[in-house]
Protein backbone atom coordinates (compact mmCIF):
# COMPACT_ATOMS: atom_id res chain seq x y z
CA UNK A 1 0.00 0.00 0.00
CA UNK A 2 1.25 3.56 -1.11
CA UNK A 3 1.61 5.48 1.87
CA UNK A 4 1.06 10.02 1.66
CA UNK A 5 3.43 12.06 2.68
CA UNK A 6 2.98 13.27 6.40
CA UNK A 7 3.47 16.52 6.53
CA UNK A 8 0.67 16.95 3.50
CA UNK A 9 -1.65 14.41 4.67
CA UNK A 10 -1.91 15.90 8.11
CA UNK A 11 -2.81 19.22 6.13
CA UNK A 12 -5.11 17.62 3.95
CA UNK A 13 -6.92 16.31 7.44
CA UNK A 14 -6.47 20.07 8.94
CA UNK A 15 -8.44 21.32 5.84
CA UNK A 16 -11.10 18.99 6.05
CA UNK A 17 -11.52 19.74 9.88
CA UNK A 18 -11.59 23.25 9.17
CA UNK A 19 -14.17 22.78 6.72
CA UNK A 20 -16.61 20.70 9.71
CA UNK A 21 -19.58 23.14 10.99
CA UNK A 22 -18.50 24.50 14.10
CA UNK A 23 -20.16 24.57 17.46
CA UNK A 24 -23.03 21.98 16.53
CA UNK A 25 -23.58 20.65 20.55
CA UNK A 26 -21.95 17.99 22.35
CA UNK A 27 -23.27 14.64 23.68
CA UNK A 28 -21.68 11.56 24.73
CA UNK A 29 -23.87 9.78 26.63
CA UNK A 30 -21.77 5.65 27.01
CA UNK A 31 -23.78 2.98 27.84
CA UNK A 32 -23.46 1.85 31.52
CA UNK A 33 -20.68 0.34 32.53
CA UNK A 34 -19.80 -1.84 35.94
CA UNK A 35 -17.97 0.52 38.12
CA UNK A 36 -14.91 -1.66 38.63
CA UNK A 37 -14.49 -2.53 34.66
CA UNK A 38 -12.08 -0.83 32.50
CA UNK A 39 -14.55 -1.37 29.43
CA UNK A 40 -14.82 1.77 28.11
CA UNK A 41 -18.47 1.96 26.49
CA UNK A 42 -19.51 3.14 23.76
CA UNK A 43 -22.03 5.90 22.70
CA UNK A 44 -25.57 3.25 21.65
CA UNK A 45 -27.79 6.33 19.97
CA UNK A 46 -24.50 7.71 17.61
CA UNK A 47 -20.72 7.74 16.82
CA UNK A 48 -19.92 11.34 17.14
CA UNK A 49 -19.53 12.35 13.42
CA UNK A 50 -21.05 15.12 11.95
CA UNK A 51 -22.42 12.95 9.00
CA UNK A 52 -22.67 9.06 8.55
CA UNK A 53 -19.44 7.22 7.36
CA UNK A 54 -19.61 5.00 4.89
CA UNK A 55 -17.72 1.97 3.35
CA UNK A 56 -18.73 -0.08 0.11
CA UNK A 57 -22.00 1.44 0.55
CA UNK A 58 -21.96 0.41 4.10
CA UNK A 59 -22.36 2.95 7.17
CA UNK A 60 -20.04 2.09 9.72
CA UNK A 61 -20.16 5.47 11.72
CA UNK A 62 -23.57 6.91 12.67
CA UNK A 63 -24.29 10.70 12.76
CA UNK A 64 -26.63 12.12 15.25
CA UNK A 65 -30.09 13.32 14.00
CA UNK A 66 -29.94 16.50 15.48
CA UNK A 67 -26.14 16.85 14.92
CA UNK A 68 -24.30 16.90 18.19
CA UNK A 69 -21.10 15.13 17.74
CA UNK A 70 -18.45 13.63 20.06
CA UNK A 71 -14.93 13.12 20.10
CA UNK A 72 -13.82 10.35 19.12
CA UNK A 73 -16.11 10.50 16.21
CA UNK A 74 -14.90 14.21 14.62
CA UNK A 75 -11.38 12.99 14.54
CA UNK A 76 -11.98 9.78 12.86
CA UNK A 77 -14.66 12.11 10.34
CA UNK A 78 -11.94 14.21 9.58
CA UNK A 79 -8.88 11.14 8.98
CA UNK A 80 -11.50 9.13 6.87
CA UNK A 81 -12.51 11.80 4.92
CA UNK A 82 -9.07 13.02 3.88
CA UNK A 83 -7.81 9.20 3.49
CA UNK A 84 -10.31 8.55 1.45
CA UNK A 85 -9.82 11.48 -0.85
CA UNK A 86 -5.89 10.54 -1.31
CA UNK A 87 -7.16 6.72 -1.90
CA UNK A 88 -9.16 7.54 -5.28
CA UNK A 89 -6.54 10.30 -5.91
CA UNK A 90 -3.69 7.53 -5.87
CA UNK A 91 -6.07 4.45 -7.70
CA UNK A 92 -6.38 2.51 -4.15
CA UNK A 93 -8.68 1.30 -1.81
CA UNK A 94 -8.79 2.77 1.37
CA UNK A 95 -8.83 -0.26 3.55
CA UNK A 96 -7.01 -4.03 2.57
CA UNK A 97 -9.51 -6.22 1.31
CA UNK A 98 -10.24 -8.61 4.28
CA UNK A 99 -10.84 -5.68 6.47
CA UNK A 100 -13.30 -4.40 8.45
CA UNK A 101 -14.34 -0.70 9.49
CA UNK A 102 -16.07 -1.54 12.34
CA UNK A 103 -12.69 -3.06 13.56
CA UNK A 104 -11.16 0.44 12.73
CA UNK A 105 -13.59 1.85 14.73
CA UNK A 106 -13.25 -0.22 17.90
CA UNK A 107 -9.73 0.74 18.17
CA UNK A 108 -10.50 4.53 17.28
CA UNK A 109 -12.75 4.34 20.27
CA UNK A 110 -10.69 2.98 22.91
CA UNK A 111 -12.38 -0.40 23.98
CA UNK A 112 -10.57 -0.16 27.62
CA UNK A 113 -9.88 2.94 29.86
CA UNK A 114 -6.04 4.08 29.03
CA UNK A 115 -6.24 2.46 25.14
CA UNK A 116 -4.02 4.45 22.08
CA UNK A 117 -7.45 5.15 20.61
CA UNK A 118 -6.54 6.59 17.03
CA UNK A 119 -3.12 6.29 17.55
CA UNK A 120 -3.05 2.78 17.68
CA UNK A 121 -5.93 2.13 14.75
CA UNK A 122 -3.58 4.05 12.20
CA UNK A 123 -0.57 1.80 13.24
CA UNK A 124 -2.51 -1.26 13.35
CA UNK A 125 -3.97 -0.42 10.21
CA UNK A 126 -0.35 -0.20 8.81
CA UNK A 127 -0.70 3.67 7.25
CA UNK A 128 1.49 5.28 9.67
CA UNK A 129 3.29 5.37 12.67
CA UNK A 130 3.60 6.04 16.58
CA UNK A 131 5.43 9.69 16.96
CA UNK A 132 7.39 10.41 20.24
CA UNK A 133 5.15 13.13 22.27
CA UNK A 134 7.70 15.43 22.31
CA UNK A 135 8.22 15.39 18.72
CA UNK A 136 4.78 16.00 17.88
CA UNK A 137 3.72 17.91 14.93
CA UNK A 138 0.72 19.81 13.93
CA UNK A 139 -1.80 17.78 12.16
CA UNK A 140 -0.78 14.45 14.50
CA UNK A 141 -3.67 12.42 15.76
CA UNK A 142 -3.47 12.38 19.24
CA UNK A 143 -5.17 9.96 22.17
CA UNK A 144 -4.61 11.61 25.64
CA UNK A 145 -5.57 10.54 29.52
CA UNK A 146 -6.16 12.90 32.04
CA UNK A 147 -7.70 9.88 34.33
CA UNK A 148 -7.74 5.98 34.05
CA UNK A 149 -9.50 5.89 37.35
CA UNK A 150 -12.08 3.62 37.33
CA UNK A 151 -14.56 5.80 39.52
CA UNK A 152 -13.96 8.94 37.19
CA UNK A 153 -11.77 8.24 33.80
CA UNK A 154 -11.53 11.25 31.50
CA UNK A 155 -10.00 11.10 27.95
CA UNK A 156 -10.28 12.66 24.37
CA UNK A 157 -9.79 11.96 20.94
CA UNK A 158 -7.69 15.15 19.28
CA UNK A 159 -5.68 16.46 16.25
CA UNK A 160 -3.14 17.75 17.91
CA UNK A 161 -2.63 21.32 17.14
CA UNK A 162 0.67 22.11 19.63
CA UNK A 163 2.18 22.44 22.52
CA UNK A 164 1.75 25.53 24.40
CA UNK A 165 2.46 27.42 28.31
CA UNK A 166 -0.30 29.40 30.62
CA UNK A 167 1.17 30.88 33.31
CA UNK A 168 3.89 28.86 34.02
CA UNK A 169 1.71 25.37 33.04
CA UNK A 170 2.62 23.77 29.93
CA UNK A 171 -0.97 23.12 27.73
CA UNK A 172 -2.22 21.74 24.68
CA UNK A 173 -3.84 23.36 21.97
CA UNK A 174 -5.98 20.90 19.71
CA UNK A 175 -8.96 20.51 17.39
CA UNK A 176 -11.95 18.19 18.33
CA UNK A 177 -15.30 17.69 19.78
CA UNK A 178 -15.87 19.07 23.55
CA UNK A 179 -17.98 21.17 25.80
CA UNK A 180 -16.14 23.80 25.86
CA UNK A 181 -16.67 24.40 22.20
CA UNK A 182 -20.12 23.69 22.28
CA UNK A 183 -18.96 21.11 19.60
CA UNK A 184 -16.32 21.19 16.90
CA UNK A 185 -13.76 23.54 17.72
CA UNK A 186 -10.22 24.28 19.01
CA UNK A 187 -9.44 24.50 22.64
CA UNK A 188 -6.50 24.78 25.07
CA UNK A 189 -6.08 22.99 28.28
CA UNK A 190 -3.35 22.90 31.23
CA UNK A 191 -1.28 19.45 30.96
CA UNK A 192 -1.45 17.44 34.61
CA UNK A 193 1.02 15.88 35.90
CA UNK A 194 -0.99 12.64 35.04
CA UNK A 195 -1.60 12.65 31.76
CA UNK A 196 -0.81 10.17 29.19
CA UNK A 197 -0.62 10.67 25.68
CA UNK A 198 -0.60 8.35 22.42
CA UNK A 199 0.73 10.25 19.07
CA UNK A 200 0.36 8.57 15.69
CA UNK A 201 1.59 10.26 12.14
CA UNK A 202 -0.35 9.25 9.21
CA UNK A 203 2.00 8.46 6.07
CA UNK A 204 5.38 7.18 5.27
CA UNK A 205 7.91 7.40 8.39
CA UNK A 206 10.95 9.12 6.27
CA UNK A 207 14.00 6.55 6.28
Amino acid sequence: MDLPDPQAFADAMLAVASRLPQGGGYRFTPASREAESAHNPRDPHHDGVSRSLSHDGEVFARAADDGVTYCCGVTLEAFWTAWTRWCVEHGQAPLPADADPADLVSLWFCPTMGHAGAADAIVKLGIGFAVDPREARRGDLCQFWRSVDLTRPSGHSVVFLGWGARSGKRTIRYWSSQPATQGIGEHEEEVGPQWSFAFARVGQRSS
